[in-house]
């Protein structure tokens, strides 16, 4: 290792001030992170409120999360279990736990027997839990509803459909299931009676975006500093030049992409094979909305399964209010990409009028190019190999959710394990460190 080369971090999101934590420990010293926007954070943005602090990206941290939830511990950023309950609501408004509205659709051995098939496959797949995805089984190319029908857990999956779209994870029906089953051992563990039971999550009162401003409190992070040209010299030393907001350059002896790889077109010179990777890749239209209604439920975090399918898209597929005191709810939609903000806004009326309620205002709105995956053709071409194969090359390494998950969890973990292998004792990327 070379302590004394400077790294540039492109990025203050959760993959790229986990890449700086990770060197921080590792011993480097001349890190610096540019990031474009006015807050570190990324896709966690916490927004202050009379209503109290209003998560306008990611919300939740899974007891699984060990990398979010050590750095909570060690910066001394408070958590507290996430208060509302879970419900699911069936098409005549009624609402149920997750037992009682599997018990609509199938019966109770069928529901029993899918909880052991799913229990046997999280054994099975228990690999999915490492930090990249460069082993991929065959069958999780599958889809989710063709992959839970060749294991067993169909109800399972039906149960899971709204959380996964609400999340922003597209449709089950098109989605290899090697990205959904990262996930979904998070939501529901089978228990030692042969139930099923949820997840334990936790909420940041201080907002989860303060988790990320303590990390970045520790680097050289600058805020406004949108990187516009990455070139990358020819000379010996192999520096690579960054041009910021059109006008600074710096050089630095390696650079670590934690920025959209589908965005880097705009910024640097691809090369073919990262032109042919990154210009795969797909995503969704994901909206968040604080919005205050009168006549809906309070402290609750309800899901709608009738809006699990690609017919419902727009629809708000779940909201949540975390406090009974006051009547402000957070609402998830995925949307087409043509639909209008005023369309989005009628989809969000409907819905709670549907439930009883009525729309008073949307407080804020957040949109999320979200979800950056590729299909199961990509896949089965090695997609992941490949780019793992251009980590280093030239000094440049490339980190975020596309390479995992787009769970701050998986994002982070990515990150980490792409330093460790790159810049650790034992570097094993394409570089000459």
């Amino acid at each position: 290792m070379n302590h004394s080369m400077s790294i540039a971090i492109i990025g203050a999101g959760p993959s790229g001030l986990s890449a700086a934590d990770t060197l921080r420990q590792l011993g480097y010293r001349h890190i610096t992170i540019f990031e474009k926007n006015s807050r570190v954070g990324g896709k966690v943005h916490s927004v202050s409120s009379p209503a109290g602090v209003v998560e306008m990206g990611a919300v939740l941290a899974s007891a699984e999360c060990e990398l979010v939830l050590g750095l909570a511990r060690r910066l001394s950023i408070p958590l507290l279990p996430y208060p509302a309950q879970q419900r699911y609501l069936d098409a005549q408004g009624q609402r149920h736990d997750a037992l009682s509205w599997l018990q609509l659709s199938y019966p109770l051995a069928q529901i029993q027997e899918a909880i052991r098939c799913y229990a046997a496959v999280l054994t099975q797949f228990a690999d999915l839990s490492q930090d990249d995805s460069l082993i991929v089984h065959e069958d999780l190319l599958l889809s989710l509803d063709r992959f839970a029908d060749k294991y067993g857990f169909t109800p399972v999956a039906e149960l899971a459909r709204s959380m996964l779209v609400g999340f922003g994870y597209g449709y089950i029906e098109t989605v290899p299931a090697l990205y959904y089953m990262k996930l979904l051992a998070w939501l529901f563990k089978p228990d030692a009676q042969g139930g099923l039971v949820a997840g334990d999550f936790y909420m940041f009162p201080t907002g989860f975006q303060s988790l990320w401003e303590a990390v970045a409190s520790e680097h050289q992070v600058q805020l406004g500093a949108a990187v516009t040209e990455l070139r990358r010299t020819s000379d010996p030393e192999g520096r690579i030049v960054l041009t910021i907001n059109g006008q600074e350059q710096h050089s630095f002896d390696a650079v670590i992409i934690a920025a959209p790889l589908h965005t880097l077109k705009d910024f640097m010179q691809l090369t073919e094979e990262e032109h042919s990777l990154f210009s795969q890749l797909k995503s969704t239209r994901y909206i968040v909305s604080a919005f205050a209604a009168d006549g809906l439920e309070t402290g609750e975090f309800l899901f709608l399964p009738e809006n699990g399918h690609a017919a419902g898209i727009g629809h708000m597929n779940a909201w949540a209010n975390r406090n009974p005191a006051v009547p402000v709810y957070l609402g998830w939609q995925t949307a087409a990409w043509t639909s209008t903000v005023a369309e989005l806004e009628q989809y969000l009326a409907n819905d709670v009028s549907a439930q009883g309620g009525a729309l008073k205002q949307t407080v804020l709105r957040q949109e999320w190019d979200y979800f950056p995956h590729v299909d199961a053709a990509e896949i089965r071409a090695d997609y992941f190999a490949r780019i793992e194969r251009l980590q280093g090359q030239g000094g440049i390494c490339f980190v975020g959710s596309a390479l995992n998950f787009e769970t701050v969890e998986h994002s982070a973990r990515q990150a980490r394990a792409l330093v460790q292998r790159c810049f650790g004792t034992q570097a094993q990327c394409n570089n000459s460190q």
